[in-house]
């Protein structure tokens, strides 16, 4: 079986990224499944940044530690990841950087540096990068330095180029290195990087010339080393994107109109690939949507606030509209949304979860909204969350969601976070199918009666939507009457409140079971694993660790946030006292819900906090902790 796991490490905005996505794409071309993700510091340039990539053979769902190789381009790569690499693996550095003081690097962290202090103080070492060396060498890992500057002087003489202008094709010298040590052929290598700058050749050119000196290199100084057989998918046509980009591609498929962004890491990339994307031939869905294309208006406005009140405004009138934030943003979006609440309008909010509180860490990972997407807004203001675990999820969410809104006349929030938007992973052509996607714009009239009444009071909560200008009505932030006009008539007062909450109502009685929940694995194990969103991907990596020691664990994943699916969550967990709440949140949001809605007390928590993805190891390790100690609280701790 294969499976791998590598980190490629450099400087801000020194061609990591590029060399992460060359990585994943030689893989898919070998046939294998990937998964890729970018962690980096909120400054533009300098500080350390990492792309940290799983291959394997079977589903590559979440990502692992040790790695089997480090590529560092730097000198603060090879410090930063020195408790990575495991026994056996590799380690690729620059040859140049061996004297390089760990306290003299200006843009590490200062909580790292003193830590690396300590650590080889107690070795009596100096903090290097050729001390690091030596410890890793000690611990079983091989080493292999590169003499990066020879070899860009050699990539410079064989284009004939001054170094300076291409200087940037280290990282590829440094991944190809890496990739040999893997068995990765050079053909494959090349493709990657043709796929990867095909449409540039300026910058194509030196890349590749800088992949076949690399290659050169290491058949020439660490010997032959068998290629790694061909995978699974060899052959197959497949996609690999990230997160961002599925639900951008969604909200076009789904019938977006109008999206409005305020920039914010991490939803500004889907508000850009929609702006890149938006005129776009439908074919057989344009029956369905009624047009040939959809000519998507994608609007960066001067704020949150804007964004959501332009949304509000768009869909007021028809459209089908979103915006897309994150934590901060959606802050300043809570007034609208009791506003949205209150005119019974049809938005989606895409909130992309960070690591907060406040601006917090602005490009990392958490789950620190789940309780903020439910009870945003004043007064009572009850509202659809659903949250998606993956890629594929986040796709046919990103549609339901369109559908919902429309269908119940409410905002919808689409819960998702940074790690999902920025994680790459390979996709078949059926896991995203347009032809399994059905537009429900529900309850509309185009041509209203003369005594339209916009907000009728209905058994099912559920008005006639006619568009803003179709017929005489009002939308404002005020209570008010069956047409729209302000009312504090306490009669009225009450109808209003009992047809939003009827209207509530009907939306948990009306969305499928199926939809509320995913029950994964053996629904008669006595330990049940409860979570929500994008630690799916580890659980389920490491329930398949568990099952070969013998460990049965099933996993409750909770789709629908809101209206919280109370009975569905009491029927499958079974036994209370092996129940165990994981989250990237550090009060336990989703164990808070549970009590609140089900009575249920959740006893075991698994938690991280450093803002870093969660692994399908620290999965493990919890999951054995808990059940052999008994201990009720374990905090993981992994990521550089």
């Amino acid at each position: 079986m294969v499976d791998l796991s590598f980190i490629i490490g450099g400087p801000q905005g020194g061609g990591v990224e590029s060399a992460g996505q060359i990585a994943l794409k030689a893989f898919v071309v070998k046939g294998y499944n990937v998964l890729g993700t970018r962690e980096y510091h909120s400054n533009i340039m300098g500080a350390h940044s990492y792309y940290h990539v799983r291959v394997r053979d079977g589903p590559a769902r979440a990502l692992k530690t040790p790695v089997d190789l480090v590529v560092a381009i730097d000198a603060e790569s090879v410090l930063t990841h020195i408790s990575d690499v495991g026994k056996g693996g590799y380690l690729v550095y620059d040859l140049d950087s061996v004297d390089v003081d760990a306290t003299k690097i200006a843009s590490m962290e200062p909580s790292l540096r003193s830590r690396l202090r300590r650590f080889f103080a107690d070795m009596n070492m100096k903090p290097t990068v050729g001390s690091a060396v030596k410890v890793l060498e000690e611990r079983g890992v091989r080493t292999v330095g590169l003499p990066l500057k020879d070899m860009l002087k050699k990539v410079s003489d064989t284009l004939g180029t001054p170094i300076a202008s291409i200087a940037k094709t280290v990282n590829v010298i440094g991944l190809t290195a890496g990739l040999y040590t893997q068995g990765v052929s050079l053909q494959h290598i090349v493709k990657a990087v043709e796929a990867q700058f095909g449409r540039r050749p300026k910058i194509l050119a030196p890349n590749i010339t800088a992949a076949r000196v690399a290659f050169e290199f290491m058949e020439q100084n660490i010997g032959n080393i068998p290629e790694l057989p061909d995978g699974p998918h060899r052959g197959r046509v497949r996609m690999i994107a990230s997160g961002n980009e599925v639900v951008a591609m969604a909200k076009v498929v789904g019938g977006l109109t109008f999206e409005t962004f305020y920039p914010i890491t991490p939803a500004s990339d889907e508000a850009f690939y929609i702006e890149e994307n938006k005129y776009v031939e439908l074919g057989e869905l344009s029956e369905k949507l009624e047009l040939d294309k959809i000519p998507i208006a994608v609007l960066q406005t001067e704020d949150e606030i804007a964004a959501i009140n332009m949304a509000i405004g768009a869909a007021a009138a028809g459209a089908r509209a979103a915006t897309s934030t994150s934590g901060p943003g959606f802050s300043l979006m809570n007034e609208a949304i009791s506003m949205a609440v209150e005119m019974e309008i049809p938005v989606v909010i895409t909130l992309w979860m960070r690591a907060g509180p406040s601006t917090g860490i602005a490009t990392r990972t958490g789950q620190q909204d789940l309780l903020h997407a439910i009870f945003s807004g004043h007064g009572d203001t009850p509202k659809i969350v659903i949250a998606s675990g993956d890629h594929v999820e986040a796709f046919y969410d990103a549609i339901k969601a369109f559908n919902w809104a429309e269908e119940f006349q409410t905002p919808v929030v689409h819960l998702l976070d940074k790690y999902i938007a920025s994680t790459i992973t390979v996709l078949d052509e059926w896991d995203l199918d347009p032809h399994k996607v059905s537009i429900s714009r529900g309850l509309r009239i185009e041509n209203p009666p003369e005594d339209y009444r916009r907000y009728e009071v209905t058994d099912n909560g559920i008005s006639p939507f006619a568009p803003l200008g179709s017929a005489p009505m009002l939308f404002s932030s005020l209570e008010h009457d069956e047409h729209g006009f302000a009312s504090e008539d306490p009669v009225d007062r009450e109808a209003m409140v009992e047809k939003r909450l009827r209207k509530f109502e009907t939306i948990a009685r009306s969305i499928p079971e199926e939809e509320k929940i995913a029950l994964h694995g053996d629904p008669s194990a006595r330990v049940t694993i409860v979570s929500f969103g994008s630690t799916k991907q580890a659980i389920l990596s490491a329930m398949e660790e568990l099952e070969r020691e013998g460990v049965r664990v099933k996993f409750l994943q909770l789709r629908i946030l809101s209206p919280f699916p109370s009975k569905a969550v009491m029927d499958a967990v079974g036994d209370p006292e092996l129940l165990i709440s994981v989250e990237a949140n550090a009060i336990g949001q989703l164990a808070l819900l549970l009590r609140a809605y089900t009575g249920i007390e959740v006893k075991h928590f698994i938690q991280k906090l450093n803002a870093r993805p969660l692994y399908d190891v620290e999965v493990v390790y919890g999951v054995k902790r808990i059940l052999g100690e008994g201990a009720r609280r374990v905090v993981v701790s992994g990521g550089a």
